[in-house]
């Protein structure tokens, strides 16, 4: 609805951009904009006077009885709806259900490619691992239904000199029997082990160097554990994510990109974009805000640079994206400055955005990092596990996706580039903004719907004349508009909060206006918007990668 009125304002403006609001206050209408002001400076007219002319603009282009009126406040212009136009909306959710708000691109659509999870092998996924995860999923998720086509990848660390010390560590003090029994926690232990031997044997060191070289190499041992290291590391992330409700189009590691490293070193030096410098080779950017970066040592091993830098090679040829969103936390924003600056000077993403969606940390109740008595981070399923028991206070038969559902609408629902201390009481409040709110709210209506199933939805606006009433049917048109912001902005909060001032609308409406047992016509049309409540609540929910419930 946005949409539309910003493309009648855009042809009566004769203006490209046109900005167009939600007002919070209900006074002013059902959109505003500040148009006229901008107007009135090029016309060199009052506000007043170009926001009447605007106006009248507006009402010979729109279709007839769209608007029940357009006012003038100051050099603002505040679009009321008419009855029909909601009318003709509301049942246009009724008739789409999950599809409303979807909507239809002309021609092929863009590709976006979404890095984001991004878990080490052989050291278990932790609480610094569910931002990315669950804000990225609902950004895929966002994307994909406003139309395009999105490949969420996920860029596993399975590569690099950690494996030294853990090949040396598994060759020398590994036990297969407590292998199988805990693969990670057991790797886990062998690589704590092997650094506080080192402190006691630096040549320990030079010995895990020297496995990492015969790795690197093609050494037929070594590759063979790696890969099953490997394996049982993508075995256990696989259970989190299921958990979670989380798929990747990709999953492809850093070892994937070993191949190609070499050859963007050369590249670099050929293009000038690289220098050596104590036999290193590092791109200068020339920069006192930027360091420089190496991409190759000086006893020719690789980092994390060059294989970024392969990985945007490798994405733009083969999705040929028409941007890369890496979904990382707050405190990797130099590296990818380098990295983007990076791919300019080589000129390897020339018509390919690359942005970095950026996020805060996810804190204790205590606001200190989410840790253990002994200061390590909490294991991912631990937390899981948790929300699950904790969930089991307010709703035993679905207490796991009750849970997973808190978790996640807990961190969707805040600022994603804010830290956020998690509170238990209110991830799991069913009074607050909440997913068991939520939820609740959604299976209240399901209820109705069960028991009315024989009924007939017709909506006639003109017999829901109570407040609460309408601002459901306020609320309901705004969901694409919202589902469009959150996707320009990659901001899944917008559409959290809009899911809970939805919610409160549609409990109030609940509280106050009977459904079944209204007269005949008053019945069918509540029943519709409880109805058309019902499915925008569940496609909201889905949007953030929250699975409904029927009943609760």
């Amino acid at each position: 609805m946005l949409e539309k009125i910003a493309n009648l304002l855009s042809e009566a403006a004769k203006e490209e951009e046109v900005k167009v609001t939600i007002p919070e206050n209900p006074a002013f209408g059902h959109y505003s904009t500040n148009l006229p002001f901008e107007f009135a400076k090029m016309r060199e007219t009052p506000p007043v006077e170009a926001a009447k002319d605007i106006r009248d603009r507006v009402a010979h282009l729109a279709p007839k009885g769209f608007f029940e009126r357009v006012d003038i406040a100051g050099g603002f212009l505040n679009f009321t709806l008419s009855d029909k136009a909601l009318e003709d909306e509301i049942n246009l959710i009724l008739k789409q259900k999950q599809d409303y708000g979807r909507p239809r691109m002309p021609g092929r659509p863009e590709t976006i490619v979404v890095d984001y999870s991004a878990p080490n092998i052989a050291k278990p996924m932790n609480v610094g691992h569910l931002r990315s995860t669950i804000i990225g999923q609902a950004i895929v998720n966002i994307l994909r239904f406003r139309g395009y086509r999105v490949i969420g990848d996920n860029h596993i660390g399975d590569w690099g000199t950690q494996f030294g010390s853990l090949l040396y560590a598994f060759k020398n003090w590994g036990n297969r029997r407590d292998f199988r029994k805990d693969p990670i926690g057991y790797l886990v232990n062998l690589y704590v082990r092997f650094h506080k031997e080192a402190e006691a044997n630096p040549d320990l060191m030079a010995e895990a160097r020297a496995e990492t070289n015969k790795l690197q190499k093609g050494d037929r041992e070594n590759r063979r554990l790696w890969r099953e290291f490997v394996k049982v590391s993508l075995r256990e992330f696989n259970k989190t994510y299921r958990r979670l409700g989380v798929r990747f189009n990709a999953t492809l590691g850093e070892s994937f990109y070993e191949k190609m490293l070499s050859r963007i070193v050369a590249d670099a030096l050929k293009k000038g974009v690289a220098e050596k410098e104590d036999g290193a080779v590092k791109i200068a950017f020339h920069d006192e805000k930027m360091p420089d970066i190496v991409i190759e040592k000086s006893d020719g091993s690789h980092l994390y640079s060059t294989t970024d830098l392969a990985t945007i090679i490798y994405r733009v040829k083969r999705w040929r994206p028409v941007k890369i969103l890496y979904v990382v936390a707050n405190e990797q924003a130099l590296h990818f400055s380098q990295i983007f600056k990076a791919a300019e000077l080589l000129k390897i993403a020339s018509e390919t955005e690359l942005r970095h969606v950026k996020f805060g940390m996810l804190l204790g109740e205590s606001g200190q990092k989410m840790s253990t008595r002994r200061g390590e981070f909490i294991k991912l399923e631990e937390l899981l596990d948790r929300a699950k028991e904790e969930a089991e206070k307010i709703e035993k038969r679905s207490a796991e996706k009750v849970g997973v559902a808190a978790v996640k609408y807990f961190d969707l629902s805040h600022d994603r580039q804010s830290d956020i201390i998690f509170d238990w009481g209110r991830a799991l409040n069913l009074k607050g903004n909440s997913a068991p709110y939520i939820l609740y709210t959604y299976s209240r209506l399901r209820s109705i719907l069960r028991k009315a199933e024989r009924m007939k939805k017709k909506l006639d606006l003109s017999l829901l004349k109570s407040e609460a009433e309408k601002k459901v049917v306020r609320q309901l048109i705004y969901f694409p508009d919202i589902v469009a912001e959150a996707a320009s902005n990659l901001m899944p909060n917008y559409l959290a909060d809009y899911l809970f001032k939805l919610a409160n609308d549609l409990n109030a409406f609940y509280e106050t206006s009977p459904v079944i047992s209204a007269k005949k016509g008053l019945a069918e049309s509540r029943l519709a918007l409880a109805a058309a409540g019902s499915a925008v609540l569940k496609q909201g929910l889905r949007l953030l990668g929250i699975e409904t419930l029927e009943k609760m």
